[in-house]
């Protein structure tokens, strides 16, 4: 069974994303995390790549924060899947030009999420021997 984020692990990315990159700090509305981080755990995925587009997308457009919605979503789904033995490979270049050509065109949704997880994403090992 996969490992699932917490509202106080998003919380926690979203401090350390506005330290880092700044922005109006704040919540707009909790539930609306909460039910994007919810969104992965209900049994419909086929499989965690699926979870972890889903996750993304609800994250990035439900606008549950202030500022860094986009940053905290990608954080929290590279995070999400490292707990659960995948990597994301590409440069941080090109997550934001995936993101950001994606938003602006309007083309920012889960099947095409998880079609560029499928190809910038590969499992490794978590066995430690």
């Amino acid at each position: 069974m996969p490992s699932y984020l917490t509202l106080e692990e998003a919380l926690r990315i979203h401090r350390r994303m506005l330290e880092e990159f700044g922005g109006a700090k704040g919540i707009r509305d909790a539930g609306l995390i909460e039910s994007a981080l919810l969104r992965p755990q209900t049994g419909y995925y086929a499989d965690l790549i699926e979870e972890a587009a889903a996750l993304w997308e609800s994250l990035a457009m439900n606008h549950g924060f202030i500022d860094g919605n986009k940053r905290v979503a990608y954080a929290c789904v590279e995070l999400f899947l490292q707990l659960n033995g995948v990597d994301i490979y590409p440069g941080n270049d090109d997550i934001e030009a995936f993101i950001y050509r994606n938003i602006e065109g309007g083309t920012f949704n889960k099947d095409v999420i998880e079609r560029w997880l499928h190809e910038h994403t590969e499992p490794f090992s978590l066995d430690q021997s």
